[in-house]
Protein backbone atom coordinates (compact mmCIF):
# COMPACT_ATOMS: atom_id res chain seq x y z
CA UNK A 1 0.00 0.00 0.00
CA UNK A 2 1.20 3.38 -0.74
CA UNK A 3 1.67 5.33 1.86
CA UNK A 4 3.41 8.58 0.98
CA UNK A 5 1.16 11.80 -0.09
CA UNK A 6 0.22 12.75 -3.82
CA UNK A 7 1.98 16.35 -3.98
CA UNK A 8 3.22 18.36 -7.02
CA UNK A 9 3.27 16.95 -10.79
CA UNK A 10 2.42 13.78 -9.73
CA UNK A 11 -0.89 15.72 -8.36
CA UNK A 12 -1.07 18.06 -11.33
CA UNK A 13 -0.70 15.30 -13.40
CA UNK A 14 -3.71 14.10 -12.03
CA UNK A 15 -5.93 16.56 -12.04
CA UNK A 16 -4.79 17.25 -15.59
CA UNK A 17 -6.40 13.93 -16.95
CA UNK A 18 -9.71 14.30 -14.66
CA UNK A 19 -10.46 17.64 -16.45
CA UNK A 20 -10.59 16.36 -20.12
CA UNK A 21 -13.51 14.22 -19.68
CA UNK A 22 -14.70 16.89 -18.03
CA UNK A 23 -13.86 18.71 -21.13
CA UNK A 24 -15.68 16.71 -23.42
CA UNK A 25 -19.02 16.29 -21.09
CA UNK A 26 -19.25 19.91 -20.21
CA UNK A 27 -18.37 21.27 -23.97
CA UNK A 28 -20.87 18.61 -25.93
CA UNK A 29 -23.74 19.54 -23.28
CA UNK A 30 -23.59 22.98 -24.06
CA UNK A 31 -23.60 22.25 -27.69
CA UNK A 32 -26.52 20.33 -27.31
CA UNK A 33 -28.22 22.55 -25.24
CA UNK A 34 -27.54 25.47 -27.80
CA UNK A 35 -28.96 23.45 -30.91
CA UNK A 36 -32.01 21.95 -28.89
CA UNK A 37 -34.66 24.49 -30.11
CA UNK A 38 -33.35 24.72 -33.55
CA UNK A 39 -33.02 20.85 -34.04
CA UNK A 40 -36.46 20.24 -32.60
CA UNK A 41 -35.76 18.26 -29.71
CA UNK A 42 -36.08 20.89 -27.29
CA UNK A 43 -38.07 18.76 -24.75
CA UNK A 44 -34.89 16.80 -23.28
CA UNK A 45 -33.45 20.21 -22.27
CA UNK A 46 -34.20 19.78 -18.97
CA UNK A 47 -31.64 16.76 -19.19
CA UNK A 48 -29.41 18.45 -20.49
CA UNK A 49 -29.64 21.52 -17.95
CA UNK A 50 -29.44 18.58 -15.08
CA UNK A 51 -26.45 16.92 -16.61
CA UNK A 52 -24.67 20.38 -16.98
CA UNK A 53 -25.02 21.72 -13.86
CA UNK A 54 -24.86 17.77 -12.55
CA UNK A 55 -20.99 17.99 -14.42
CA UNK A 56 -20.21 20.81 -13.06
CA UNK A 57 -20.63 19.91 -9.30
CA UNK A 58 -18.79 16.97 -10.05
CA UNK A 59 -16.35 19.02 -11.46
CA UNK A 60 -15.90 20.94 -8.45
CA UNK A 61 -16.14 17.91 -6.00
CA UNK A 62 -13.05 16.34 -7.15
CA UNK A 63 -11.23 19.66 -7.73
CA UNK A 64 -11.27 20.37 -3.87
CA UNK A 65 -11.25 16.86 -3.14
CA UNK A 66 -7.69 16.84 -4.23
CA UNK A 67 -6.65 20.79 -3.50
CA UNK A 68 -2.92 20.69 -2.46
CA UNK A 69 -3.23 22.59 0.92
CA UNK A 70 0.59 21.75 1.52
CA UNK A 71 1.26 18.64 2.92
CA UNK A 72 -0.22 16.99 -0.30
CA UNK A 73 -3.09 14.64 -0.93
CA UNK A 74 -2.94 10.93 0.57
CA UNK A 75 -3.84 7.38 -0.61
CA UNK A 76 -6.63 7.36 2.02
CA UNK A 77 -8.48 10.77 0.91
CA UNK A 78 -8.34 9.71 -2.83
CA UNK A 79 -10.21 6.30 -1.92
CA UNK A 80 -12.40 8.47 0.05
CA UNK A 81 -13.26 10.73 -2.86
CA UNK A 82 -13.62 7.82 -5.01
CA UNK A 83 -16.63 6.91 -2.94
CA UNK A 84 -17.96 10.02 -3.07
CA UNK A 85 -17.74 10.90 -6.31
CA UNK A 86 -18.36 7.82 -8.24
CA UNK A 87 -21.99 7.17 -7.67
CA UNK A 88 -22.64 11.17 -9.10
CA UNK A 89 -20.79 10.04 -12.17
CA UNK A 90 -22.99 6.59 -12.47
CA UNK A 91 -26.05 8.20 -12.51
CA UNK A 92 -24.73 11.13 -14.73
CA UNK A 93 -23.71 8.10 -17.23
CA UNK A 94 -27.08 7.20 -17.02
CA UNK A 95 -29.20 10.08 -17.48
CA UNK A 96 -26.66 10.48 -20.86
CA UNK A 97 -27.69 7.16 -22.05
CA UNK A 98 -31.27 7.67 -21.70
CA UNK A 99 -30.40 11.15 -23.39
CA UNK A 100 -29.20 8.98 -26.40
CA UNK A 101 -31.80 6.80 -26.34
CA UNK A 102 -34.78 9.73 -26.42
CA UNK A 103 -32.51 11.70 -29.19
CA UNK A 104 -32.91 8.60 -31.20
CA UNK A 105 -36.77 8.31 -31.02
CA UNK A 106 -36.77 12.04 -32.12
CA UNK A 107 -34.55 11.19 -35.06
CA UNK A 108 -31.80 13.61 -34.29
CA UNK A 109 -28.84 11.91 -35.66
CA UNK A 110 -26.37 14.47 -35.16
CA UNK A 111 -27.40 15.12 -31.70
CA UNK A 112 -27.17 11.09 -30.84
CA UNK A 113 -23.63 11.27 -31.61
CA UNK A 114 -23.13 14.12 -29.55
CA UNK A 115 -24.77 12.44 -26.71
CA UNK A 116 -22.47 9.46 -27.24
CA UNK A 117 -19.55 11.56 -27.01
CA UNK A 118 -20.73 12.40 -23.63
CA UNK A 119 -21.24 9.24 -22.61
CA UNK A 120 -17.89 8.25 -23.70
CA UNK A 121 -16.55 11.09 -21.72
CA UNK A 122 -18.15 10.00 -18.48
CA UNK A 123 -17.14 6.05 -18.96
CA UNK A 124 -13.27 7.98 -19.28
CA UNK A 125 -14.01 9.66 -16.18
CA UNK A 126 -15.40 6.54 -14.12
CA UNK A 127 -11.83 5.06 -15.34
CA UNK A 128 -9.98 7.82 -14.22
CA UNK A 129 -11.27 7.60 -10.42
CA UNK A 130 -11.19 3.95 -10.00
CA UNK A 131 -7.48 4.87 -8.39
CA UNK A 132 -5.44 2.53 -7.54
CA UNK A 133 -1.78 2.96 -5.98
CA UNK A 134 -0.53 3.02 -9.91
CA UNK A 135 -2.26 5.80 -10.86
CA UNK A 136 -0.15 7.28 -8.28
CA UNK A 137 2.49 7.29 -11.57
CA UNK A 138 1.94 9.90 -14.38
CA UNK A 139 1.75 7.87 -17.76
CA UNK A 140 4.09 8.07 -20.61
CA UNK A 141 1.82 8.95 -23.65
CA UNK A 142 -1.50 9.94 -23.61
CA UNK A 143 -4.93 7.37 -24.15
CA UNK A 144 -4.65 6.33 -28.48
CA UNK A 145 -7.52 8.42 -30.83
CA UNK A 146 -10.12 6.42 -30.78
CA UNK A 147 -12.48 6.38 -34.03
CA UNK A 148 -14.75 8.91 -34.78
CA UNK A 149 -13.51 11.50 -32.86
CA UNK A 150 -14.43 14.61 -35.47
CA UNK A 151 -13.14 15.51 -38.91
CA UNK A 152 -10.32 18.31 -39.73
CA UNK A 153 -10.85 21.81 -40.57
CA UNK A 154 -7.97 22.50 -43.15
CA UNK A 155 -5.22 20.38 -44.39
CA UNK A 156 -1.85 20.97 -43.59
CA UNK A 157 0.12 23.46 -46.45
CA UNK A 158 -2.96 24.51 -47.46
CA UNK A 159 -2.49 28.57 -48.28
CA UNK A 160 -5.09 30.72 -46.64
CA UNK A 161 -6.76 33.32 -48.31
CA UNK A 162 -6.88 36.78 -47.20
CA UNK A 163 -9.55 37.64 -44.46
CA UNK A 164 -11.63 40.98 -44.89
CA UNK A 165 -11.82 42.28 -41.17
CA UNK A 166 -14.55 41.36 -39.08
CA UNK A 167 -14.78 40.51 -35.53
CA UNK A 168 -14.01 37.24 -36.80
CA UNK A 169 -10.40 35.80 -37.58
CA UNK A 170 -8.22 32.74 -38.95
CA UNK A 171 -7.75 30.34 -36.13
CA UNK A 172 -5.74 27.62 -35.37
CA UNK A 173 -6.12 24.98 -33.64
CA UNK A 174 -3.04 23.06 -31.72
CA UNK A 175 -4.55 20.04 -29.75
CA UNK A 176 -3.58 16.46 -29.42
CA UNK A 177 -6.37 15.38 -28.40
CA UNK A 178 -9.18 14.79 -31.02
CA UNK A 179 -12.44 15.36 -29.13
CA UNK A 180 -10.88 18.67 -27.72
CA UNK A 181 -10.05 19.43 -31.37
CA UNK A 182 -13.46 18.73 -32.32
CA UNK A 183 -15.45 20.75 -29.89
CA UNK A 184 -13.11 24.21 -30.03
CA UNK A 185 -13.62 23.58 -33.99
CA UNK A 186 -17.48 23.57 -33.73
CA UNK A 187 -17.55 26.20 -31.33
CA UNK A 188 -15.57 28.89 -32.85
CA UNK A 189 -17.00 28.27 -36.10
CA UNK A 190 -20.63 28.95 -34.56
CA UNK A 191 -18.61 32.57 -33.63
CA UNK A 192 -18.09 32.91 -37.38
CA UNK A 193 -14.44 32.22 -37.46
CA UNK A 194 -12.49 30.16 -39.92
CA UNK A 195 -10.76 27.32 -38.16
CA UNK A 196 -7.85 24.90 -39.30
CA UNK A 197 -6.76 21.78 -37.00
CA UNK A 198 -2.82 20.98 -36.14
CA UNK A 199 -2.76 17.22 -34.01
CA UNK A 200 1.30 18.25 -32.30
CA UNK A 201 3.32 20.85 -32.46
CA UNK A 202 5.50 19.84 -35.43
CA UNK A 203 2.75 20.19 -37.59
CA UNK A 204 1.39 23.42 -36.67
CA UNK A 205 5.21 25.09 -37.22
CA UNK A 206 4.90 23.03 -40.74
CA UNK A 207 1.19 25.00 -41.28
CA UNK A 208 2.65 28.40 -40.29
CA UNK A 209 4.70 28.25 -43.52
CA UNK A 210 2.12 27.99 -45.93
CA UNK A 211 -1.22 29.75 -44.34
CA UNK A 212 -2.10 33.07 -42.33
CA UNK A 213 -3.71 33.21 -39.20
CA UNK A 214 -4.81 35.25 -36.45
CA UNK A 215 -4.64 33.51 -33.63
CA UNK A 216 -3.44 30.14 -32.42
CA UNK A 217 -5.01 27.80 -29.52
CA UNK A 218 -1.92 26.22 -28.26
CA UNK A 219 -2.54 23.05 -26.22
CA UNK A 220 0.13 22.53 -23.46
CA UNK A 221 0.83 19.18 -22.57
CA UNK A 222 1.41 17.17 -25.53
CA UNK A 223 3.70 14.57 -27.13
CA UNK A 224 6.37 15.17 -29.09
CA UNK A 225 6.66 18.80 -28.72
CA UNK A 226 4.47 20.28 -26.01
CA UNK A 227 3.21 24.02 -25.93
CA UNK A 228 6.23 25.62 -24.53
CA UNK A 229 8.39 24.51 -26.92
CA UNK A 230 6.08 25.36 -29.81
CA UNK A 231 5.99 28.70 -28.29
CA UNK A 232 9.07 29.16 -27.79
CA UNK A 233 9.86 28.57 -31.32
CA UNK A 234 7.23 31.20 -32.49
CA UNK A 235 8.35 33.62 -30.57
CA UNK A 236 12.04 33.22 -32.01
CA UNK A 237 10.87 33.19 -35.43
CA UNK A 238 10.93 37.11 -36.64
CA UNK A 239 8.00 36.07 -39.09
CA UNK A 240 5.44 34.46 -36.57
CA UNK A 241 6.83 36.04 -33.13
CA UNK A 242 3.56 38.66 -33.48
CA UNK A 243 1.02 35.80 -33.78
CA UNK A 244 -1.16 36.30 -30.42
CA UNK A 245 -1.48 32.86 -28.94
CA UNK A 246 -4.03 31.46 -26.18
CA UNK A 247 -2.35 28.40 -24.43
CA UNK A 248 -5.56 25.56 -23.96
CA UNK A 249 -4.49 23.42 -20.88
CA UNK A 250 -6.30 21.19 -18.44
CA UNK A 251 -3.89 21.85 -16.17
CA UNK A 252 -5.00 24.36 -13.23
CA UNK A 253 -1.67 25.44 -11.78
CA UNK A 254 -0.48 28.70 -11.52
CA UNK A 255 3.28 28.14 -12.42
CA UNK A 256 2.28 26.98 -15.98
CA UNK A 257 -0.03 30.27 -16.25
CA UNK A 258 2.63 32.44 -15.18
CA UNK A 259 4.96 30.76 -17.54
CA UNK A 260 3.35 30.44 -20.61
CA UNK A 261 2.45 34.80 -20.18
CA UNK A 262 6.04 35.22 -19.18
CA UNK A 263 6.98 33.22 -22.61
CA UNK A 264 4.68 35.78 -24.36
CA UNK A 265 1.57 34.23 -25.04
CA UNK A 266 -1.66 36.56 -25.19
CA UNK A 267 -3.61 34.65 -22.79
CA UNK A 268 -4.42 31.49 -21.04
CA UNK A 269 -7.54 29.33 -20.61
CA UNK A 270 -7.90 26.23 -18.35
CA UNK A 271 -10.20 23.50 -19.79
CA UNK A 272 -13.65 22.74 -19.55
CA UNK A 273 -13.74 25.90 -21.06
CA UNK A 274 -16.84 28.34 -20.44
CA UNK A 275 -18.03 29.49 -23.80
CA UNK A 276 -18.52 33.03 -23.04
CA UNK A 277 -15.30 33.58 -21.31
CA UNK A 278 -13.53 31.88 -24.46
CA UNK A 279 -15.60 34.02 -26.95
CA UNK A 280 -14.39 36.88 -24.47
CA UNK A 281 -10.51 36.22 -24.48
CA UNK A 282 -10.58 35.14 -28.27
CA UNK A 283 -12.35 38.20 -29.48
CA UNK A 284 -10.24 40.60 -26.95
CA UNK A 285 -6.79 38.58 -28.74
CA UNK A 286 -8.20 39.88 -32.01
CA UNK A 287 -8.92 43.18 -31.35
CA UNK A 288 -5.03 43.69 -30.01
CA UNK A 289 -3.89 42.07 -32.58
CA UNK A 290 -5.96 44.13 -35.27
CA UNK A 291 -4.90 47.27 -33.55
CA UNK A 292 -1.20 46.28 -33.18
CA UNK A 293 -1.87 45.72 -37.31
CA UNK A 294 -2.92 48.87 -37.54
CA UNK A 295 -0.20 50.94 -35.39
CA UNK A 296 2.38 49.01 -37.89
CA UNK A 297 0.69 49.64 -40.96
CA UNK A 298 0.17 53.66 -39.95
CA UNK A 299 4.28 53.51 -38.44
CA UNK A 300 4.66 51.99 -42.03
CA UNK A 301 3.26 54.86 -44.05
CA UNK A 302 4.49 57.43 -41.88
CA UNK A 303 8.13 56.17 -42.36
CA UNK A 304 7.37 56.16 -46.01
CA UNK A 305 5.61 60.12 -45.90
CA UNK A 306 9.20 61.14 -43.98
CA UNK A 307 10.79 59.19 -46.79
CA UNK A 308 8.90 60.89 -49.31
CA UNK A 309 9.53 64.47 -47.73
CA UNK A 310 13.48 63.65 -47.36
CA UNK A 311 12.81 62.98 -51.28
CA UNK A 312 11.08 66.61 -51.77
CA UNK A 313 13.34 68.19 -49.60
CA UNK A 314 16.71 67.12 -51.49
CA UNK A 315 14.76 67.87 -55.14
CA UNK A 316 14.84 71.45 -53.35
CA UNK A 317 18.10 71.78 -52.30
CA UNK A 318 18.64 70.23 -56.09
CA UNK A 319 16.33 72.37 -57.59
CA UNK A 320 17.88 75.82 -55.92
CA UNK A 321 21.23 74.38 -56.45
CA UNK A 322 20.74 74.11 -60.45
CA UNK A 323 19.13 77.71 -60.59
CA UNK A 324 21.75 78.81 -59.15
CA UNK A 325 24.30 77.33 -61.36
CA UNK A 326 21.80 78.37 -64.42
CA UNK A 327 22.54 82.33 -63.10
CA UNK A 328 26.30 81.52 -62.76
CA UNK A 329 26.22 80.16 -66.39
CA UNK A 330 24.86 82.83 -67.53
CA UNK A 331 27.08 84.92 -66.51
CA UNK A 332 30.15 83.40 -67.19
CA UNK A 333 28.69 83.10 -70.63
CA UNK A 334 28.23 86.51 -71.49
CA UNK A 335 31.92 87.01 -69.68
CA UNK A 336 33.50 84.89 -71.74
CA UNK A 337 31.56 85.38 -75.02
CA UNK A 338 32.51 89.00 -75.00
CA UNK A 339 36.45 88.25 -75.72
CA UNK A 340 35.67 85.83 -77.60
CA UNK A 341 34.13 87.96 -79.95
CA UNK A 342 37.56 89.75 -80.31
CA UNK A 343 39.37 86.35 -80.95
CA UNK A 344 37.21 85.23 -83.93
CA UNK A 345 37.03 89.11 -85.23
CA UNK A 346 40.45 89.40 -84.79
CA UNK A 347 41.27 86.33 -86.28
CA UNK A 348 39.33 87.35 -89.46
CA UNK A 349 40.94 90.74 -89.43
CA UNK A 350 44.33 88.99 -89.42
CA UNK A 351 43.73 86.61 -92.13
CA UNK A 352 42.63 89.68 -94.20
CA UNK A 353 45.90 91.61 -93.67
CA UNK A 354 47.85 88.18 -94.41
CA UNK A 355 46.49 88.52 -97.28
CA UNK A 356 47.33 91.86 -98.41
CA UNK A 357 51.00 91.48 -96.92
CA UNK A 358 51.00 88.68 -99.43
CA UNK A 359 49.93 90.81 -102.52
CA UNK A 360 52.09 93.33 -101.96
CA UNK A 361 55.50 90.97 -101.18
CA UNK A 362 57.28 91.97 -104.99
CA UNK A 363 58.11 89.12 -107.09
CA UNK A 364 58.13 85.53 -105.95
CA UNK A 365 58.76 85.30 -102.09
CA UNK A 366 61.65 82.96 -100.37
CA UNK A 367 60.52 79.87 -99.11
CA UNK A 368 61.32 80.85 -95.47
CA UNK A 369 58.36 83.68 -96.01
CA UNK A 370 56.05 81.50 -98.08
CA UNK A 371 56.19 78.98 -94.94
CA UNK A 372 55.83 81.97 -92.74
CA UNK A 373 52.28 82.46 -94.31
CA UNK A 374 51.23 78.97 -94.90
CA UNK A 375 51.84 78.28 -91.31
CA UNK A 376 50.00 81.75 -90.06
CA UNK A 377 47.35 81.15 -92.52
CA UNK A 378 46.31 77.71 -90.69
CA UNK A 379 46.60 78.70 -87.70
CA UNK A 380 44.34 81.76 -88.20
CA UNK A 381 42.07 79.33 -89.45
CA UNK A 382 42.30 76.76 -86.66
CA UNK A 383 42.02 79.52 -84.12
CA UNK A 384 38.78 80.51 -86.28
CA UNK A 385 37.47 76.90 -85.88
CA UNK A 386 37.57 76.73 -82.06
CA UNK A 387 36.56 80.08 -81.75
CA UNK A 388 33.40 79.23 -83.68
CA UNK A 389 33.15 75.66 -81.45
CA UNK A 390 33.85 77.65 -78.18
CA UNK A 391 30.99 80.01 -79.23
CA UNK A 392 28.63 77.35 -79.95
CA UNK A 393 29.23 75.75 -76.92
CA UNK A 394 28.33 79.49 -75.11
CA UNK A 395 25.81 79.80 -76.73
CA UNK A 396 23.99 76.53 -75.67
CA UNK A 397 24.88 77.64 -72.15
CA UNK A 398 22.83 80.13 -72.39
CA UNK A 399 20.16 78.65 -74.22
CA UNK A 400 19.82 75.82 -71.38
CA UNK A 401 19.86 78.54 -68.81
CA UNK A 402 17.52 80.29 -70.50
CA UNK A 403 15.02 77.47 -71.03
CA UNK A 404 14.07 75.25 -73.67
CA UNK A 405 14.31 75.80 -77.23
CA UNK A 406 12.42 75.69 -80.22
CA UNK A 407 11.46 72.19 -81.24
CA UNK A 408 12.21 71.39 -85.29
CA UNK A 409 12.31 68.15 -86.99
CA UNK A 410 15.76 66.58 -86.50
CA UNK A 411 18.02 64.01 -88.15
CA UNK A 412 18.79 62.08 -85.44
CA UNK A 413 21.98 60.21 -87.20
CA UNK A 414 23.56 63.44 -88.18
CA UNK A 415 22.87 64.48 -84.50
CA UNK A 416 24.36 61.81 -82.90
CA UNK A 417 27.35 61.49 -85.47
CA UNK A 418 28.22 65.07 -84.19
CA UNK A 419 27.88 64.34 -80.83
CA UNK A 420 29.87 61.01 -81.01
CA UNK A 421 32.34 62.94 -82.55
CA UNK A 422 32.66 66.28 -80.77
CA UNK A 423 33.16 63.61 -77.52
CA UNK A 424 36.17 62.00 -79.85
CA UNK A 425 37.93 65.24 -80.21
CA UNK A 426 37.41 66.78 -77.17
CA UNK A 427 39.08 64.02 -75.10
CA UNK A 428 41.59 64.04 -77.56
CA UNK A 429 42.59 67.35 -77.13
CA UNK A 430 42.80 66.62 -73.30
CA UNK A 431 44.82 64.00 -73.36
CA UNK A 432 47.09 62.51 -76.36
CA UNK A 433 47.12 59.01 -75.36
CA UNK A 434 43.44 58.60 -75.95
CA UNK A 435 42.26 56.68 -78.93
CA UNK A 436 39.03 54.48 -79.01
CA UNK A 437 37.38 52.62 -82.04
CA UNK A 438 34.33 53.89 -83.02
CA UNK A 439 31.60 51.39 -84.59
CA UNK A 440 28.68 53.10 -85.81
CA UNK A 441 25.54 51.36 -88.03
CA UNK A 442 22.57 54.10 -88.06
CA UNK A 443 19.64 53.12 -89.70
CA UNK A 444 18.69 53.94 -92.99
CA UNK A 445 15.29 56.44 -93.92
CA UNK A 446 15.09 57.46 -90.26
CA UNK A 447 12.32 59.21 -89.38
CA UNK A 448 12.99 63.17 -88.68
CA UNK A 449 12.19 63.67 -84.61
CA UNK A 450 10.93 66.84 -83.81
CA UNK A 451 13.52 67.50 -80.78
CA UNK A 452 15.15 70.49 -79.70
CA UNK A 453 18.69 70.05 -81.45
CA UNK A 454 21.20 71.50 -78.95
CA UNK A 455 19.70 70.22 -75.81
CA UNK A 456 19.39 66.42 -77.30
CA UNK A 457 22.89 67.04 -78.96
CA UNK A 458 24.07 67.68 -75.07
CA UNK A 459 22.68 64.62 -74.52
CA UNK A 460 24.38 62.65 -76.74
CA UNK A 461 27.61 64.55 -75.89
CA UNK A 462 27.54 63.68 -72.33
CA UNK A 463 26.50 59.91 -73.45
CA UNK A 464 29.12 59.64 -75.88
CA UNK A 465 31.61 61.48 -73.20
CA UNK A 466 31.22 58.47 -70.35
CA UNK A 467 31.47 55.63 -72.70
CA UNK A 468 34.86 56.98 -74.12
CA UNK A 469 36.21 57.75 -70.40
CA UNK A 470 34.78 54.43 -68.97
CA UNK A 471 36.73 52.75 -72.30
CA UNK A 472 40.06 54.61 -72.26
CA UNK A 473 40.08 54.37 -68.08
CA UNK A 474 39.40 50.49 -68.52
CA UNK A 475 42.58 50.37 -71.32
CA UNK A 476 44.78 52.51 -68.62
CA UNK A 477 44.33 49.32 -65.89
CA UNK A 478 44.22 46.49 -68.32
CA UNK A 479 47.28 47.75 -70.97
CA UNK A 480 47.70 47.75 -74.32
CA UNK A 481 46.02 44.55 -75.18
CA UNK A 482 42.80 45.80 -74.17
CA UNK A 483 41.37 47.55 -77.34
CA UNK A 484 38.62 50.12 -76.07
CA UNK A 485 35.48 50.87 -78.94
CA UNK A 486 32.17 52.56 -78.88
CA UNK A 487 29.49 51.23 -80.66
CA UNK A 488 26.70 53.63 -81.42
CA UNK A 489 23.63 52.19 -83.58
CA UNK A 490 20.06 53.88 -85.00
CA UNK A 491 16.92 51.94 -85.17
CA UNK A 492 13.34 52.24 -86.23
CA UNK A 493 11.89 50.90 -82.87
CA UNK A 494 7.90 51.86 -84.66
CA UNK A 495 6.35 54.22 -82.79
CA UNK A 496 9.63 55.47 -81.38
CA UNK A 497 13.05 56.36 -82.36
CA UNK A 498 16.14 54.17 -81.05
CA UNK A 499 19.90 55.05 -80.02
CA UNK A 500 22.16 52.87 -78.72
CA UNK A 501 25.61 54.40 -77.52
CA UNK A 502 27.54 51.61 -75.84
CA UNK A 503 30.78 51.15 -74.46
CA UNK A 504 33.03 48.00 -73.71
CA UNK A 505 34.91 49.52 -70.02
CA UNK A 506 34.51 48.07 -66.71
CA UNK A 507 30.82 48.62 -66.49
CA UNK A 508 28.98 49.99 -63.79
CA UNK A 509 27.96 48.44 -60.09
CA UNK A 510 24.51 47.50 -58.83
CA UNK A 511 25.25 50.05 -55.92
CA UNK A 512 26.12 52.78 -58.19
CA UNK A 513 23.59 51.85 -61.30
CA UNK A 514 20.81 53.58 -58.74
CA UNK A 515 22.74 57.07 -58.43
CA UNK A 516 23.83 57.42 -61.84
CA UNK A 517 20.90 60.38 -62.96
CA UNK A 518 21.25 62.02 -59.18
CA UNK A 519 22.34 65.24 -59.56
CA UNK A 520 25.82 65.74 -58.43
CA UNK A 521 26.80 62.25 -57.92
CA UNK A 522 30.06 61.14 -60.21
CA UNK A 523 32.88 58.29 -59.86
CA UNK A 524 35.21 60.30 -61.53
CA UNK A 525 37.99 61.98 -59.51
CA UNK A 526 38.05 65.24 -58.40
CA UNK A 527 38.33 68.04 -61.11
CA UNK A 528 37.15 65.40 -63.77
CA UNK A 529 33.24 66.64 -63.95
CA UNK A 530 30.36 67.74 -61.37
CA UNK A 531 28.11 64.89 -62.09
CA UNK A 532 25.57 67.22 -63.59
CA UNK A 533 25.90 65.04 -66.85
CA UNK A 534 23.44 62.78 -66.72
CA UNK A 535 21.33 64.20 -64.42
CA UNK A 536 20.90 66.67 -67.48
CA UNK A 537 20.62 63.94 -69.82
CA UNK A 538 17.84 62.39 -67.87
CA UNK A 539 15.42 65.64 -67.69
CA UNK A 540 16.57 66.51 -71.44
CA UNK A 541 15.18 62.67 -72.85
CA UNK A 542 12.73 61.99 -70.10
CA UNK A 543 11.36 65.18 -68.95
CA UNK A 544 11.53 67.28 -72.49
CA UNK A 545 11.18 65.44 -74.86
CA UNK A 546 9.35 62.24 -72.90
CA UNK A 547 11.39 59.39 -74.28
CA UNK A 548 13.25 56.73 -71.99
CA UNK A 549 16.22 56.36 -70.87
CA UNK A 550 17.64 52.31 -69.91
CA UNK A 551 21.05 51.49 -69.05
CA UNK A 552 22.10 48.35 -69.99
CA UNK A 553 25.32 46.87 -67.51
CA UNK A 554 27.36 44.01 -67.13
CA UNK A 555 29.93 44.81 -64.17
CA UNK A 556 33.01 44.20 -65.54
CA UNK A 557 32.34 44.26 -69.38
CA UNK A 558 29.89 46.38 -70.82
CA UNK A 559 27.46 49.49 -70.33
CA UNK A 560 25.00 50.17 -73.39
CA UNK A 561 22.59 53.27 -72.87
CA UNK A 562 19.27 52.97 -74.58
CA UNK A 563 17.51 56.09 -75.35
CA UNK A 564 13.67 55.75 -77.05
CA UNK A 565 12.04 59.46 -78.13
CA UNK A 566 8.63 59.12 -79.83
CA UNK A 567 8.12 59.76 -83.83
CA UNK A 568 7.10 63.13 -84.88
CA UNK A 569 3.54 62.95 -84.65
Amino acid sequence: MVTQPLRGEALAHLRHELRTPFNHLLGYTAILLEDAELGGFSSVTPVLSDIQAGGRSLLERIQSGLADAGGGVSFEQVRALESSVRPQAEQLLDAASGLGSRLEELQAADAVADAGRMCNALRNLLSHIQWTPVRFKPQAEPPAEGPGTGAVAGKSGERLPEAAETSTGRLLIVEDDPANRDLLRRRLEREGHRVWEAENGRQALDQLETGVYDLMLLDVIMPKMDGYEVLAQLKRNPLHRDLPVIMISALDETQSVVRCIEMGAEDYLAKPFDPVLLRARIGASLEKKRLRDRERDRTAELERALQRLKEAQTQLVVQEKMASLGTLTVGIAHEIKNPLNFVNNFADVSRELLGDLVSALPGNPSSDVADIIRDLTANLRRIREHGERADNIVRGMLAHARGPGQREPTDLNALVAGAVNLAYQGLRTQDASFNISIESSYALHLPMVETVASDLSRAFLNIANNGCYAAHQKRLQAGEGFRPALRVSTRDAGAQVEIRIEDNGAGISKEVLRKIFNPFFTTKPPGSGMGLGLSLTYQIVVEQHKGTIEVETQEGESTAVIILLPKTG
